[in-house]
């Protein structure tokens, strides 16, 4: 066994038994770790449960026992950064309740990535700072930049609005793909604006509600195909009737 400081994004937390939580994290230097918490119904416990809300960074030292699937979360840790508006803003709240359940589902296999980490908590960041414009196309901005991270940000260099888009293969092409995962050419016209947004830029963009959904729509699928179990995220909906 091993002593280790870890400092991890929360992701996730599920009742494991009647005394122990299940805390998921994504850390910065072991990747995706899942914890055992003590429960409890004490004003103690609710002080916890509410420091391991999803999105909140922790660190805390956790003793690692390689014969164990799930390591322990000492009782004392501490959050060396705390949001001020991500959990008393109820629009705030739901863009983080889908990027938590969007993390949790691409990060099941996730090896340690540094620069991953880094990323995901500077949005946050951005996030918890955001004004009202800034917060409505977040999720939007925030999927379109990890693209980047996920390996496949699709090459638009050869579009023409003549051209296919080939969803499995992220690419532009002039012959229609012999599968279903393609948009024709009378659907691609969005596509060259979206590869201008990033989180910088999308306060800049201004969407109606149904445009916003059917973009949203968008990426996921596009997501899907690369990565199966985004097909059912549950949260989208819940974003929708913010954003509606």
């Amino acid at each position: 066994m091993a002593i280790e400081k870890i400092i991890g994004v929360v992701t996730d937390m599920t009742r494991h038994s009647d005394k122990h939580n299940v805390v998921t994290l994504f850390t910065r230097d072991h990747g995706r770790v899942s914890l055992l918490a003590n429960a409890g119904n004490g004003k103690t416990a609710r002080i916890r449960n509410a420091s391991l809300m999803p999105l909140s960074v922790i660190e805390a030292d956790v003793n690692f026992n390689p014969t164990r699937d799930l390591q322990f979360l000492p009782a004392r840790f501490s959050r060396p950064i705390l949001w001020k508006d991500i959990y008393f803003n109820p629009v705030k709240g739901a863009v983080a309740l889908f990027l938590s359940e969007f993390l949790n589902t691409y990060l099941r296999q996730s090896p340690p990535d540094s620069g991953l980490w880094d990323f995901i908590v500077g949005a946050i960041g951005r996030l918890d700072r955001a004004d009202r414009n800034a917060t409505a196309n977040f999720h939007l901005a925030f999927l379109i930049d990890f693209l980047n991270y996920a390996g496949i940000r699709p090459d638009l260099s050869d579009w023409r609005p003549d051209a296919w888009f080939d969803m499995q293969g992220g690419t532009m092409t002039i012959f229609p793909p012999a599968h279903r995962n393609r948009l024709e050419p009378r659907e691609i016209g969005i596509l060259p604006l979206l590869a201008r947004m990033n989180l910088r830029t999308s306060p800049l963009f201004r969407f109606a509600a149904d445009q916003r959904r059917q973009l949203l729509q968008g990426l996921l699928q596009y997501y899907a195909i690369h990565f199966p179990g985004m097909a059912n995220l549950k949260s989208p909906a819940i974003l929708t009737e913010v954003f509606a």
